[in-house]
């Protein structure tokens, strides 16, 4: 016997998903999305980069990032695998592999995701190189769903976030699940795991896809969004 009570039911992904609730202890085992960024992968430091690289204590950190990105050296599977190749969970390389072969060169859901995303950016008077690699991907996170940014835009601020002002109301399962990656990315604790974000009956290819681009924005920053193959 399941130990859901809505499990069957079209209530039954967000029963499992509100398990991680504000205030819960935190896990002791899973991958945090914060901590699974490697230094192994796609993506090739510069020789004349590296002592630059050292010097600011970030090994994925190339100096030419931007231009290799603009020169179409650097795909989106090449960034897929530089953050996610390391992890052994064969449901999240499924889901991967099957991501990065529908990239069609944009990083954002919708027309809708775009405008609001950058309205914010443009009202911030901060520009899209102006802001934090996480606050980038946090806003990102947040605009992707009209309903999660009508309850959460108020609790925006030009440092940072106040999720305590967040009251999640009418939210969707896909909704929940980018609130709770924009919690982990935003504050370092683990609200959401690989193993979760992996899991279809979870979170469906939308969500995944968001959470998987906030990803690279929180590693890479600004420069993702000139990714176009």
């Amino acid at each position: 016997m399941s130990r859901y009570f809505m499990y069957g039911t079209s209530l039954g992904g967000i029963e499992q998903l509100m398990m991680l609730a504000p205030n819960f202890p935190q896990r002791r085992s899973g991958i945090v999305i914060n901590n699974h960024f490697n230094s192994e992968g796609g993506i090739k430091i510069c020789n004349g980069c590296v002592v630059k690289v050292k010097s600011r204590g970030n090994p994925n950190d190339c100096f030419c990032f931007k231009e290799k990105l603009e020169a179409h050296e650097i795909e989106y599977t090449d960034l897929i695998k530089d953050c996610f190749g390391r992890i052994r969970n064969y449901s999240l390389k499924d889901r991967l592999k099957l991501l990065s072969s529908r990239f069609t060169g944009e990083l954002f859901l919708n027309h809708n995701h775009k405008r609001r995303f950058y309205h914010l950016i443009q009202k911030q008077d901060i520009g899209i190189e102006g802001g934090s690699p996480s606050y980038l991907a946090v806003i990102f996170l947040l605009t992707a769903d009209e309903v999660l940014w009508k309850i959460s835009e108020h609790a925006v601020c030009l440092n940072g976030f106040d999720f305590s002002q967040i009251h999640l109301r009418q939210i969707s399962t896909e909704g929940y699940a980018l609130y709770q990656t924009a919690k982990t990315i935003s504050t370092g604790r683990e609200y959401i795991r690989i193993s979760e974000i992996a899991d279809k009956e979870l979170i469906d290819d939308t969500a995944f896809k968001i959470i998987i681009n906030a990803s690279l924005i929180a590693k890479y920053g600004a420069d993702v969004f000139s990714i176009k193959k």
